[in-house]
């Protein structure tokens, strides 16, 4: 079995499988946003010689100081989004192929990673302004190639801390606070790393250095997927140990509070749902991206709200589009329970509502932009609570795809998720905000309209039993076609 033959069975397996169409779409939605992963990279590969102007230092002396930020960006985005070099490999097990060539094969998928293209261009726009600058041909062109070589070898790095996530985590958070404490002038971290990028531009030969640890970096992923290659370890679930959480304190919500310890359960016990909230976590600084524009285009602007709802929506976006496929393992059984359909769901719109008021109360460090600012988040807060919440919930009823809790796979969405009704109804979870916002701005002074905004989401509220009527209908409705879903 060799290579071409692998890769036309995978080509089978995709243009075979069902809902292809969809699957196609979602693609081109995902080639959008890597065109724009791409262009933006290229650019701050190019920025970071003309970034250091207002610290008077020399571009290349510059770009060698803020070098790290492309490096641990990388990283980073890797780590949330680049696809483990995964194949069906159940199949294959069983038939006469080597494990070698099985790992190997895996290994070349992921040397053909989109990030790895993105590396290389940002290691040519480095090489095309550092000519530019009369630096030296040779020089350059070993740099440029050392700085490409050292953003390859994160394809394997970031593989290797998928698999220690105890360590990763606080590994890349501490990274990027200390990075960020730098940014704003608190510490002055990069000093020390631009040793780093100095020594490997005037010493070229360190390229021979830079190569040694991409290909031990491989070397040790090639080990890893070798050993943990096996039939048993495809198929059979490791068992995890749990601590035990009093949760006593949910007794006061009544009869929710036995579906409200199973859900924060869930939240804190899987690798999925542990996902789920660490990017709600970093949808907090979502807003840095138009407050921290230089020019101040988006001061002020109707984009504020979007920043405000993925600021304070971000948990109730990716929480709640996946309900019930959260339960999606032992759903089939919960159904068969005498357990009343509304208290379920009322249930997940109150976690939806405590996650939207803690990422409110994360966000006050917004207040450093201003009082309008945080105002605004608020009122978006509250809006959140009043509508998109009922609006999440309605979507999740058509989403529809299991979920396996003990895998980070698709952590960011499934083409199984995207329909043409579940993008309708993900519209106006943004589009009618900003809507309201820009009519009310335009005839209103902007405290009256933050306050008019505030009793839209408090109407909202006092709507829940009109809302959770249409919902509860919804989901009975939808019921055999998700039991059927989840089989």
């Amino acid at each position: 079995m060799i290579f071409k033959q692998l890769a036309r069975l995978e080509w089978k397996g995709f243009t075979r499988k069902s809902g292809m169409v969809q699957s196609i779409l979602m693609g081109i939605g995902k080639g959008y946003f890597a065109l724009c992963y791409l262009v933006i990279m290229v650019i701050m590969s190019f920025m970071l010689f003309e970034l250091p102007d207002s610290e008077n230092l020399e571009p290349l002396p510059g770009f060698f100081k803020f070098a790290i930020y492309l490096w641990l960006g990388d990283l980073i985005i890797r780590y949330f989004f680049q696809k483990m070099p995964t194949t069906l490999v159940k199949p294959l097990l069983v038939q006469n192929i080597r494990k070698k060539t099985i790992v190997n094969y895996c290994l070349t998928k992921a040397s053909l990673s989109f990030f790895n293209f993105v590396n290389i261009l940002m290691g040519i726009a480095v090489l095309g302004r550092m000519i530019s600058l009369n630096t030296g041909s040779v020089s350059s062109i070993l740099f440029a190639l050392s700085f490409t070589l050292l953003l390859l070898a994160n394809c394997f790095l970031v593989q290797l801390l998928n698999h220690v996530t105890k360590f990763a985590l606080p590994f890349l958070v501490v990274f990027a606070a200390i990075l960020a404490l730098d940014y704003f002038k608190y510490i002055d971290a990069t000093s020390y790393t631009k040793y780093f990028f100095e020594t490997l531009y005037n010493y070229p030969f360190l390229m021979i250095v830079v190569s040694v640890y991409l290909i031990l970096l491989l070397m040790a992923c090639y080990r890893f997927y070798f050993r943990n290659l096996s039939l048993d370890s495809a198929i059979v679930t490791k068992k995890e140990i749990y601590k035990y959480y009093d949760l006593n304190f949910l007794n006061r919500f009544g009869t929710l509070a036995p579906f409200l310890k199973l859900d924060l359960k869930l939240l804190t016990r899987n690798k999925r749902t542990r996902t789920v909230l660490y990017m709600s976590l970093a949808f907090l600084l979502y807003g840095l991206f138009f407050l921290l524009n230089p020019s101040g285009a988006f001061e002020g602007s109707t984009f504020v709200i979007l920043s405000g709802i993925m600021v304070t929506g971000g948990f109730m976006l990716m929480f709640g589009q996946y309900v019930p496929s959260w339960d999606s393992s032992y759903y089939p059984l919960m159904m068969t329970q005498n357990i009343p359909y509304r208290r379920y769901l009322e249930s997940k719109w109150l976690i939806m509502v405590l996650g939207t008021l803690v990422s409110m109360i994360l966000a006050s460090f917004y207040m450093y932009f201003g009082r309008n600012v945080y105002l605004t988040i608020i009122a978006v807060g509250f809006y959140n609570i009043g509508w998109n919440c009922y609006l999440s919930l309605i979507i999740g009823a058509y989403v529809r795809t299991k979920i396996d809790l003990t895998s980070n796979k698709n952590a960011f969405g499934d083409t199984k998720a995207f329909n043409i009704k579940t993008m309708l109804l993900s519209i106006p979870t943004v589009l009618a905000p900003m809507i309201v916002y820009f009519i009310l701005t335009t005839f209103l002074k902007f405290e009256i309209a933050i306050i008019v905004f505030i009793a839209i989401g408090l109407i909202g509220i006092l709507l829940k039993k009109f809302m959770f009527d249409l919902i509860e209908k919804l989901y009975k409705k939808q019921k055999y076609t998700t039991l059927k879903a989840y089989k």
